[in-house]
């Protein structure tokens, strides 16, 4: 896994100080970042910027990002980004979500449905599919932090650095990172009982994205989230584990770019 640094830009919104990344010219295009946090260096950004203004803020709570008291569920967090759309005047955006970042970003789409003209996941958590007794993804939290990297990615080996002899603020950020994927994720598990109700509201054209050795959660979970999304298609990436954007940055860039800038793409989404 990546370490996380500081990220070139502080800004404020509604009294919240958050980090952010912004990449490149062209249309708009909302980053939400995994469950990691956001690296500066992260290949697929830059592949992104190629296309795209890239506006990639650490979710409230990640990095050093501030986390209001109110803020207890990915629903809250949604509204973050709710007001920062409405902030920089946005209108047929793209939003492009990884793993967690998918799961917030389906929570945006069901609210801001008419300002969003597609949608990209990236292996998104944030449904449940399975019977009672079964799970939809893996049990990350009764597993060691050293072996996520197994999971997430496709063929890394256990994460044995020393976090003891890292510079202070890369073990801050790891650790707020840690703290709040858990504080989201933890219960219910990895995902929004009432999100999957309200999925008819996310009309926007969509792409979801599966690692083809993704070890956190399987095809045939995102392939009926695709499903149930009205206007949706599945993608496999070959080569790619649960972080497909980290393992295949440029076949993840190259997906987003032919789904969101092709004439049929832009049609669909004005229409």
């Amino acid at each position: 896994m990546y370490y996380p640094r500081a990220l070139p830009r502080r800004r404020q919104l509604n009294g919240i100080t958050f980090e952010c990344l912004e990449r490149g010219e062209g249309p708009p295009l909302l980053y939400l970042h995994a469950s990691e946090g956001l690296d500066p260096d992260e290949a697929v950004i830059a592949r992104l910027a190629e296309n795209f203004r890239v506006i990639a803020p650490a979710h409230p709570g990640f990095g050093l990002s501030e986390l209001p008291r109110t803020t207890r569920t990915v629903d809250d967090l949604a509204y973050f980004y709710l007001d920062l759309i409405d902030a920089e005047g946005w209108d047929d955006l793209t939003v492009v979500g990884s793993s967690f970042g998918g799961w917030l970003a389906l929570e945006i789409a069901t609210k801001y449905a008419h300002r969003i003209g597609r949608l990209v996941l990236d292996n998104p958590l944030g449904l449940r599919f399975a019977e009672r007794a079964d799970r939809d993804f893996i049990d990350l939290f009764q597993l060691p932090p050293p072996d996520w990297s197994r999971h997430f990615l496709a063929g890394a080996p256990e994460d044995e650095r020393d976090w003891s002899a890292e510079p202070e603020d890369v073990a801050l950020r790891a650790a707020r990172n840690r703290e709040a994927f858990t504080r989201f994720g933890w219960a219910p598990y990895l995902h929004s009982p009432a999100l999957k109700a309200r999925l008819h509201r996310a009309a926007m054209p969509a792409l979801v994205l599966w690692g083809e050795e993704d070890a956190v959660a399987s095809r045939g979970y995102a392939e009926a989230v695709a499903r149930v999304l009205p206007q949706a298609r599945f993608q496999a990436i070959a080569g790619a584990g649960h972080y497909a954007f980290h393992d295949q940055p440029e076949a993840v860039a190259r997906a987003v770019a032919d789904f969101a800038l092709t004439p049929q793409a832009a049609a669909q989404a004005k229409a």
